[in-house]
């Protein structure tokens, strides 16, 4: 085993290490407000090791965007398996379920988008800020790939970025609504109100997408 061989391995260790830390650190603080040295501290190691391999903090935070963007794109499409062998009511609770492992096994990603998106002022100026865009984008594209709907692509693109930003509130932010609740936020009885809400307020309008007719737009 040579020794060019062993020092990629490290680094690539060390890399990996990094955004481990680093999304620690973005997903429980604003990225004005994370440091580099947060990250180092949170990962064990000295902060200019970072900026070995992440010269900026924008840099980093990117990275960990695009680690985590990466990751829902690969369990997206599962979301949507058999879905169309069930009834609209159905489908929309095990895609709920299927959504909701996702981020109780992995809660960075939503948790990262609700400690940003509220303290975003010059949007066009932020670290991953296209990337925030691709993440709504993929959603919506995925949607009208894995369902057959008739409405008019306005409203699927209504519904869909409507859904992915009250999803992403009570899950990536579980922690504040559970608490107005009295509910501890990894709790089951927190995860049912969250699923009850969403499907109160979604699933009328998903059976109008799918079930489209010329009257849906007197509502």
């Amino acid at each position: 085993m040579s020794d060019d061989w062993k020092n990629t391995r490290k680094g690539e260790n060390t890399r990996k290490r990094i955004l481990q830390a680093a999304r620690k650190v973005f997903s429980n603080h604003p990225y004005h407000s994370a440091s580099v040295r947060m990250v180092g501290k949170a990962g064990n190691f000295d902060h200019p090791i970072i900026h070995y391999y992440f010269p900026k903090k924008a840099g980093l935070f990117d990275a960990v965007v695009d680690e985590l963007l990466d990751e829902i794109k690969v369990f997206a499409n599962s979301w949507y398996k058999d879905l169309e062998t069930m009834t609209i009511g159905k489908s929309f609770s095990l895609f709920l379920d299927r959504l909701f492992d996702f981020h109780f096994n992995s809660p960075d990603l939503f948790r990262l988008l609700m400690q940003n998106t509220a303290h975003v002022e010059d949007f066009g100026n932020f670290p991953g800020a296209e990337k925030y865009t691709a993440f709504h984008e993929n959603f919506l594209e995925t949607f009208k790939d894995k369902i057959n709907y008739t409405a008019p692509d306005e409203d699927v693109r209504r519904f869909v970025y409507s859904f992915t930003v009250v999803a992403t509130n009570y899950l990536g932010a579980s922690s504040t609504y559970a608490q107005f609740l009295n509910l501890d936020s990894s709790s089951q009885a927190y995860k049912d109100w969250v699923k009850e809400t969403l499907m109160f307020i979604f699933l009328p309008r998903l059976r109008k997408i799918i079930i489209y007719t010329a009257d849906s737009s007197k509502d």
